[in-house]
């Protein structure tokens, strides 16, 4: 059964993230296959943000680069904030549903056959997808809501809130996948399951990742202190050319050293900026993010190439943006300058 919402004040408080503050308040979900928790950022109201995430461990938490899960609820969240207000729904439905453990063996089948999950999980017989998010709908009836703008590419979620009677506006979340495998999980959901996903997407290469802070390798300038250094002696000594050849050569290998490291530094910031200038082109041709997905019709995807016919639901593309989380961004009215 859903928690009624008589107890959201004795859990608001306040949470910071990215340097803001937002309000917040939490409850449970009971249930349990399909249970979890709500957060209630701000004065939510009709027409308010909502993400419906099912966890992962690998990607939420450990930051896996395999699938679209952490930059997916990052997205979200990044919107909600901005907003000042929204509804994230986190249920406790690792492995789509199949639990961790389950979730493991299938990805260890995958690997040892070059398969991908859905096809592991029927192998090892267990459904492709299990998660049931009609709690989570239930909810946002319970806490007053009617309208909302859906934060998400999966179709499943938002039938599963026009049965219980909302009215839904779908925002896709489409984030850059970050390894090549991620790229074909987010194919095969794509093609197996109906997920509202661009057809093909570049991957983001190892230079778009931020490093971790350590210090520079290029040349240290207590160094430059010892060049001169090693000359006292020989001045002492009343040697002043080997003293003076000390200090040229010293000062000579200083400078090539910073010569070679002024170049490797400029061939990473040029490949960086070769790499995001890639990404703008391969992003001009995919679907924007704003769209409203319609009950009784058949559903039609509209990008600047083509027209894509398929059942169930029709979908209209207004335009289209360089990236795909500023366009997210922008769809539902936020400035990214803004935070």
């Amino acid at each position: 059964m859903t928690t009624a919402p008589s107890n959201l004040d004795e859990t608001g408080h306040r949470l910071t993230r990215k340097g803001r503050e937002l309000e917040v308040r939490v409850l449970r979900i009971a249930d349990d296959d399909d249970g979890g928790h709500a957060l209630l950022f701000g004065d939510i109201a009709d027409g308010c943000l909502v993400r419906i995430h099912s966890r992962c461990l690998y990607g939420d938490a450990l930051r896996s680069d395999d699938c679209d899960c952490g930059p997916e609820l990052d997205l979200a969240m990044d919107m909600i904030q901005q907003a000042g207000a929204g509804v994230l729904i986190y249920l406790e439905q690792e492995g789509r549903g199949a639990g961790l453990i389950n979730k493991a063996r299938g990805l260890r089948t995958s690997e040892r056959n070059n398969i991908d999950t859905f096809e592991s999980y029927r192998r090892l017989q267990l459904r492709p997808d299990s998660r049931s998010y009609t709690r989570a709908a239930e909810f946002l009836v319970a806490v007053g809501l009617s309208r909302v703008r859906l934060l998400t590419n999966n179709p499943d979620k938002v039938d599963a809130l026009e049965r219980v009677g909302l009215d839904v506006s779908v925002w896709p979340l489409h984030t850059m996948p970050r390894s090549e495998r991620a790229r074909e999980y987010l194919r095969a959901k794509r093609q197996r399951r109906g997920h509202d996903l661009p057809a093909d997407h570049p991957v983001w290469l190892a230079t778009d990742h931020p490093a971790p802070e350590r210090k520079r390798d290029g040349p240290n300038r207590i160094g430059l202190l010892g060049i001169p250094a090693t000359a006292l002696p020989l001045l002492a000594l009343g040697q002043v050319s080997a003293a003076a050849f000390s200090i040229a050569s010293g000062l000579l290998v200083f400078w090539l050293c910073a010569c070679q490291y002024d170049r490797s530094a400029a061939r990473h910031v040029r490949q960086l900026r070769e790499n995001r200038a890639m990404r703008r082109r391969s992003d001009a041709s995919v679907e924007p993010a704003s769209r409203r997905w319609r009950p009784d019709r058949p559903r039609t995807t509209t990008t600047v190439l083509a027209t894509v016919e398929q059942p169930r639901r029709r979908v209209r593309v207004e335009a289209s943006a360089p990236q795909p989380e500023d366009r997210a961004l922008a769809h539902a009215g936020v400035d990214r300058r803004d935070g």
